[in-house]
């Protein structure tokens, strides 16, 4: 019991000052003066706590950035891959990838 009487402190977040002090509110029954107490107690040990919360990425914006990563670990293991698609070609019998002899720019 913090302050004479039970709060349900599991809906407190404290990922920021601003749902710090919309669930300190709502974790204090709204009464105001509590819900101050409340977050004055959490606060003092978050300093660097931001305003507001970060906004989460679309999902066309995450897409984007995974088929990047994809692109990206593409270039950078393409000996790697071509040298496995040889491999298994091999295996089944078929004539190897020819490597190319000058590798293009890559593509902005």
């Amino acid at each position: 019991m913090l302050f004479g009487k039970e709060y349900d402190y599991s809906i407190v977040r404290t990922t920021s000052k601003d749902a710090l002090k919309r669930t300190a509110l709502i974790a204090s029954g709204n009464d105001i003066k509590k819900a101050e107490e409340i977050y004055d107690f959490f606060i003092k040990d978050l300093p660097n706590m931001p305003d507001y919360d970060p906004v989460q990425p679309t999902t066309f914006e995450q897409m984007k950035g995974t088929a990047q990563q994809i692109l990206q670990w593409g270039q950078e293991n393409q000996d790697q891959v071509r040298g496995a698609i040889s491999l298994i070609m091999q295996l089944f019998g078929r004539q190897p990838m020819p490597t190319p002899t000058e590798v293009p720019p890559p593509i902005a």
